[in-house]
């Protein structure tokens, strides 16, 4: 079965989700494993890294456009909004005593699904 060309954006965006969902649980992980921080803290810290790498491979793999400062700048405002969510759903999931895996897995059902909508439509947008 050949995948039509219009979702060959979106199973991009998966593929560089999946990478990049795997270093932000990686660190998560390592983190609360080795040096048990709050949940709160360890996904601030992989927020940082793979919200560089998710910018580099969605310029030039997902929407094929030049890396830039300006191009960033959309691109990091989504991505902050994406970590208050990211954080709203780790602080529920700790006040309420649950393991931070549980919210972990909210976060990555989640987030996913909002960036992709918005980065298509606004952040990866052409600048006018």
């Amino acid at each position: 079965m050949i995948i039509p060309v219009k979702y060959h954006e979106f199973i991009r965006f998966g593929l560089v989700g999946v990478a990049n969902t795997m270093v932000h649980a990686g660190i998560v992980v390592a983190l609360m494993e080795a040096l048990a921080p709050p949940a709160f803290l360890a996904n601030g810290v992989a927020f940082v890294f793979a919200n560089l790498m998710s910018y580099s491979l969605n310029s030039r793999f997902t929407f094929k456009i030049p890396v830039s400062f300006l191009g960033y700048r959309r691109f990091l405002l989504v991505s902050l909004v994406s970590l208050a969510l990211t954080l709203l759903i780790t602080l529920v999931v700790e006040y309420l005593g649950v393991h931070y895996g549980v919210g972990l897995i909210m976060v990555i059902l989640v987030v996913p699904v909002l960036n992709y909508m918005v980065m298509k439509v606004w952040a990866f947008a052409p600048v006018h």
